[in-house]
């Protein structure tokens, strides 16, 4: 089984040809990759590439088709051993496991209050410019008090308490 770790481009060619450069990479010991593949790729496992954070980055069943890049390390494995949702779910790889990726609570509350926040802005804007140039409705004005009053109640926000938030209801 190849394993090739903490990749290195060690140069890029012009073959004649091709309209973009060939980048030639080494692992960690000087091994080069395409020798390597060559010379020990049977054809019939997959590879899986790993950034240096840990998190399979890609993966595919011909290490042709990975996406290589420094910093990156490429195993080899059964097919059998991929996790079925490697496509949809984020995984890291450490010590020859798959561990799913569960983001923080805290960090999915935090996206959701920025998501919240910037609909609230797109909303807020138009009905603002209204009362602004002095040409608001009544509906207008009532609108845009509900989407400042959602603006206050989302930067009131305790998202340390996630995922028990209560969340104040998006205007209509």
């Amino acid at each position: 089984m190849i394993t090739f770790k903490n990749i290195n481009m060690t140069r890029q060619v012009l073959e004649e040809g091709l309209p973009l450069p060939v980048l030639y990479f080494e692992d960690e010991n000087g091994t080069d990759w395409y020798e390597l593949r060559d010379r020990e790729w049977q054809g019939e496992n997959c590879f899986i590439a790993v950034s240096a954070d840990g998190f399979v980055s890609t993966w595919a069943e011909n290490p042709n088709f990975l996406t290589l890049s420094e910093g990156v390390s490429i195993y080899e494995m059964d097919t059998a051993a991929l996790p079925e949702d490697i496509s949809t779910l984020a995984y890291r790889y450490q010590d020859g496991q798959f561990i799913p990726f569960v983001q923080p609570a805290a960090e999915v509350a935090e996206q959701r209050k920025s998501a919240l926040l910037s609909q609230a802005a797109v909303a807020i804007a138009p009905l603002q410019d209204a009362v602004d140039i002095d040409d608001v409705t009544d509906a207008e004005r009532e609108r845009l008090k509900a989407w400042k009053t959602f603006r206050v109640a989302l930067n009131r926000l305790d998202l340390s308490a996630a995922p028990d938030i209560d969340w104040p209801a998006v205007p209509e």
